[in-house]
């Protein structure tokens, strides 16, 4: 399977629709971050968001696994399936398809959950756990701001000479765990900036909701998860699982309150100052 061949085939199909990276996201309830790890080959979408993409260029889901159109359809049977499932997928944000779907579908799911498996092992991880609201308790900006905003370029696609990662983050809550076990709950701004002939442009840019869990050893700290909600109809629920009420009531008026353009400003002027732009 060439993860980057299904890239470029989500890309051209995305171009052939007349759509930016942010309005096929504003369309599948997902972010453009998403889009742009799918269209690099990065990531790849989950089995849900699959079919929807599917239903959504009017493909069948076998043509977007080997990243090209092909004369053959799927049999009607799968296909009139995977069409239940979208319908499904659309009207419930429960995480699990019922037994009675997941029995129809053995064939695509056991397919999709293993490219899931594959493709996404640089992405970051959802943790199902849910909790109470810890203890509060302040860390040192200078340290854990640094840390995460490392952590998120180097999980981005990789830059080349004139293209370069950039991150800001806004910090909501810290909370303890337990003795030296931290949640860091963060709102994440990232781009990737080029600048060619005297030109500096904004490519791929994205931002989201983040709970860091950073370890504390000796006199320095290391993440040791990094949990992202997942896109679509799951959003609002793995929210609820990673993130406390008063955090996300903060997560909620990101735009409102300045919040994501404070960042994109930010980090603006840090792609000025690495390119040495005036």
């Amino acid at each position: 399977m060439d993860q980057q061949k299904i890239g470029s085939f989500l890309k051209a199909l995305r171009y052939e629709k007349g759509l930016t990276q942010a309005e096929l996201a504003e369309q599948l309830n997902t972010t453009n971050r998403s889009v742009s790890r799918w269209e690099t080959g990065n990531t790849m979408p989950d089995i849900c968001v699959l079919i929807e993409l599917a239903e959504f260029y009017q493909v069948d889901i076998k043509e977007i696994l080997n990243g090209e159109r092909q004369s053959e359809k799927m049999n009607e049977d799968v296909k009139a399936t995977a069409e239940k499932v979208a319908e499904y997928s659309k009207k419930t944000n429960k995480k699990k398809i019922t037994k009675v779907v997941t029995l129809m579908l053995i064939p695509i799911i056991a397919l999709t959950a293993l490219l899931v498996i594959v493709f996404s092992s640089r992405s970051m991880q959802i943790l199902p756990d849910s909790y109470p609201a810890y203890q509060q308790v302040t860390l040192d900006s200078k340290i854990t701001d640094k840390l995460i905003n490392d952590y998120v370029t180097d999980h981005m696609p990789e830059s080349s000479e004139n293209n370069h990662n950039f991150s800001n983050i806004k910090v909501f809550s810290v909370e303890e765990k337990q003795s030296g076990d931290y949640y860091v709950y963060t709102w994440i701004y990232e781009a990737e900036y080029s600048y060619n002939d005297g030109v500096l442009k904004e490519g791929s840019a994205s931002s989201y909701p983040c709970r860091f869990e950073l370890l504390k050893e000796n006199d320095s700290f290391r993440i040791v998860n990094a949990d992202v909600p997942r896109d679509g109809s799951y959003n609002i629920e793995d929210r609820k699982k990673l993130f406390p009420g008063y955090v996300i009531k903060m997560i909620e008026t990101v735009q409102e309150d300045g919040t994501v353009k404070t960042l994109s400003d930010e980090t603006l002027a840090d792609a000025k100052a690495y390119f040495n732009v005036k």
